[in-house]
């Protein structure tokens, strides 16, 4: 009998290795939506900071507005907030915009309004210039054109950023371009991240792949038009709506848990309703920021299906158990 318990537990073992699959939940830390003060960034160098270094994370993921959409968007706060973010977890940040950090830099109450195209444009050459640097196993990946967009896989879990922002995924407020050919790269932006979406779920479909988690910074589970985007209504539409139905039906199809983290909206909470009876597998947390000045560690337990997602405040300690 002891034999025979030996063999079964060096077996799971072994086949727990080779599917990719950690015995243990893996554990990471997501942030977003601060600094936007000096208050908040003061909270973030002296106790944010310091916890996520001790918290011994793999990585931590960026979900953008690293600055409040009242301020400036000037080059030395562009490179202060490079700086400050990709060296959380030195060589392990994932980063994806958020529209503070460059869709509204050309808000007329601003003191020095600037094109918001221009502003991508110079975000990109700061944040991407060099690939995250993780090891190979992680089967890191950029998407072409839209270097933001990434995947990886971190112990049979599969991740995706998606370059999805609030003002209607960038469809309102356009102020200093011109605002065909600025709609015209929404819509190009859009198709990128259905292809990516679309490769993100193919990835997680996979058999040593568990559990799927995609992280962006605007809150899609807000519908504030009830038609959609099309070449006739190209801003005063539901610029998530193809990207919230197209999420509905892979997680659907999946069967498999996934999650929605982002930020965007002040609450901090949890979404089990988000994906309904069509897709009772997809969870939404929707993370600290904004008015909450704190950072959530994020653990997925694959070997769980009735709760894969667990969350706790960084510096609080407190699980999340509100509801959205």
């Amino acid at each position: 009998m002891k034999n025979n318990s030996v063999f079964t537990l060096a077996f799971l073992y072994i086949a727990l290795g080779c599917f990719g699959v950690s015995a243990e939940p893996v554990r990471f830390v997501v942030v977003g939506d601060l600094p936007y003060s000096e208050d908040q960034a003061r909270v973030l160098e002296s106790e944010i900071r310091p916890a996520i270094a001790a918290g011994n994370f793999p990585f931590a993921i960026h979900l953008g507005d690293f600055k409040a959409g009242g301020a400036d968007c000037t080059e030395t706060g562009l490179i202060t907030a490079h700086d400050r973010i990709m060296t959380l977890i030195p060589g392990r940040v994932f980063y994806t915009p958020g529209d503070n950090d460059w869709t509204d830099c050309d808000r007329d109450k601003l003191s020095n309004p600037i094109s918001e195209m221009k502003r991508l444009t110079r975000l990109r050459e700061v944040f991407y210039a060099e690939l995250v640097p993780v090891p190979d196993a992680w089967r890191y990946r950029r998407q072409f054109g839209y270097p933001e967009n990434a995947t990886w896989r971190h112990d049979g879990i599969q991740f995706a950023t998606l370059h999805v922002v609030g003002t209607n995924n960038g469809r309102r407020e356009i102020e200093l371009d011109d605002k065909p050919k600025a709609l015209d790269a929404v819509d190009a932006r859009d198709a990128a991240n259905s292809k990516w979406l679309q490769a993100a779920f193919a990835a997680a479909s996979k058999p040593d792949v568990k559990v799927l988690v995609i992280a962006m910074q605007a809150d899609i589970s807000r519908v504030n038009w009830t038609r959609d985007c099309s070449r006739k209504y190209r801003s005063k539409c539901d610029g998530f709506g193809a990207l919230r139905d197209n999420l509905m039906s892979q997680s659907a199809a999946l069967r498999k848990p996934v999650l929605l983290v982002h930020g965007d909206t002040g609450r901090l909470c949890i979404d089990r309703a988000f994906g309904g009876e069509r897709a009772a597998n997809l969870w939404r947390l929707n993370s600290a920021g904004d008015w909450v000045v704190d950072a959530v560690v994020v653990e997925v337990d694959a070997a769980s299906a009735k709760k894969p997602f667990g969350f706790r405040r960084l510096l609080k300690g407190a699980v999340l158990q509100a509801a959205c």
